[in-house]
């Protein structure tokens, strides 16, 4: 799996970056500056994404967890913050159950705990059998982007996503597909263990296809806040990047700052 440094000249600690299905770590691009100013950044491409190949005949969250985990331990990183957007919180959920003690927290960007039900039957639609032999895979994806980012205000990470998205081959989209469709169960296997980790959720409010279910998982977690920002949808990372830096930085200082005085 790709991955790059960005090292700060005196900070030893570090961010691990996840970026959601059909990006790739260049999604971070508004988020650089104001996390190399205190942090290291280790930045990730997804199997299948930017520069990492697709592997074939893998469960594709263990992999990419399993992946993550051998990278940090190849760069000697015993622990680091983690932000992710979108499918990149799965995969940071599916971390904290194989090894919880390299995540110092979590900052979880347009949470994806489960679609709503109409959402679900339009993925499920566009993975159908005869469907995904007879269309090209990008017609349902920017059909999806236009359902989940459908407001003018939305337009710059919707461009941002189909963009990136065309890179990717069909054999991808259809595997991150098939697996994300049931990537909220890793959500509840790691509510059901009763985690610490300390978990700030930033959603936008038009977020309206998992904004609903975040809020109910926010209450049920032990050491979780929610942060809605207003009039932004569901890449918050990009429409809104300097509300989400701040509070993102915010809150790794925080733990930051608790873990140094426990």
């Amino acid at each position: 799996m790709y991955y790059k440094t960005l090292t700060h000249s005196s900070s030893k600690e570090w961010i691990v970056l996840f970026h959601g299905f059909g990006g790739n770590s260049s999604i971070f691009y508004k988020q650089l500056k104001a996390f190399r100013a205190e942090y290291n950044i280790l930045l990730l491409d997804l199997p299948g994404h930017g520069k990492s190949p697709y592997p074939n005949g893998v469960d594709l969250f263990e992999y990419s967890s399993e992946q993550t985990i051998g990278i940090l331990n190849k760069l000697k990183i015993e622990s680091a913050h983690f932000v992710g957007i979108s499918l990149g919180t799965i995969i940071m959920q599916e971390i904290a159950l194989r090894k919880p003690s390299v995540i110092k927290s979590m900052v979880l960007g347009g949470a994806t705990p489960k679609l709503k039900k109409w959402g679900e039957f339009l993925c499920r639609l566009s993975v159908f059998y005869p469907l995904r032999k007879i269309l090209p895979h990008m017609v349902p994806y920017r059909i999806f982007a236009r359902v989940l980012l459908p407001k003018k205000n939305h337009s710059d990470s919707r461009k941002a996503f189909i963009k990136e998205a065309y890179k990717l081959s069909k054999e991808t989209y259809l595997g991150w597909v098939l697996s994300g469709l049931n990537g909220y169960t890793t959500y509840d296997r790691l509510k059901a263990i009763k985690n610490k980790i300390p978990k700030l959720y930033i959603s936008g409010s038009e977020d309206h296809m998992f904004l609903s279910n975040t809020k109910e998982y926010v209450k049920q977690e032990e050491n979780s806040t929610l942060e809605v920002i207003e009039k932004c949808g569901h890449v918050c990372n990009i429409e809104e990047s300097d509300k989400f830096n701040d509070l993102a930085v915010s809150f790794m200082k925080r733990v930051d700052k608790i873990r140094i005085t426990a």
